[in-house]
């Protein structure tokens, strides 16, 4: 079985393999390889371009990588609910018959710190995390590990998200992912 995940992140193609062998235990025959696809979407996406960057790095891994069983791409961002900010991931998942299934985990609230530098600097977050990681040092390796003081890492969203795709192909015939 053959999996090329929709990126060449390292963090990336670990968490999916992680989830992947969770979910696939009987496979012994398994590849997962990662593909330098194109998101489409700026580099902090906002709301639907979050799901929208996940769907284009699976569906360009699939045209230029043919031959796998799945493609999976992974894309974090930023979305407002209830008048707050949060960070969240999209999974998409494509399989070989042309099918997807998408999920996304639950998100973790921009700190207002940061969500004021963007205000005050009139620009995007990746920018403004640049900026506080060189002023403040980097506590973690990514943004809910400077977010948090490293409590929470981003490969928690990813996992999520991953998995709540995922469960939509691999659930058992008894799940109500399999009724008709």
């Amino acid at each position: 079985m053959r999996f090329v995940i929709g990126s060449m992140s390292k963090r990336k193609i670990e968490v999916a393999e992680k989830i992947i062998r969770q979910f696939f235990l009987d496979t012994t025959d398994m590849s997962v390889e990662g593909y330098a696809s194109v998101s489409g979407v700026p580099e902090t996406p906002y709301d639907m371009q979050t799901y929208m960057g996940a769907q284009n790095r699976a569906r360009d891994a699939n045209v230029h990588m043919p031959g796998a069983d799945y493609y999976i791409g992974l894309e974090s961002g930023l979305t407002e609910r209830y008048g707050h900010i949060y960070e969240e991931a999209w999974s998409v998942v494509l399989i070989a018959d042309g099918k997807e299934y998408a999920g996304y985990s639950s998100g973790l609230k921009v700190p207002d710190y940061v969500l004021q530098k963007m205000n005050e600097l009139k620009i995007e977050h990746n920018e403004v995390m640049t900026i506080l990681e060189q002023e403040h040092g980097k506590l973690a390796n990514d943004t809910w590990g400077n977010y948090s003081g490293g409590i929470l890492i981003r490969e928690v969203s990813l996992e999520e998200a991953i998995r709540n795709a995922l469960i939509q192909i691999v659930a058992p015939q008894v799940s109500f992912f399999k009724k008709t």
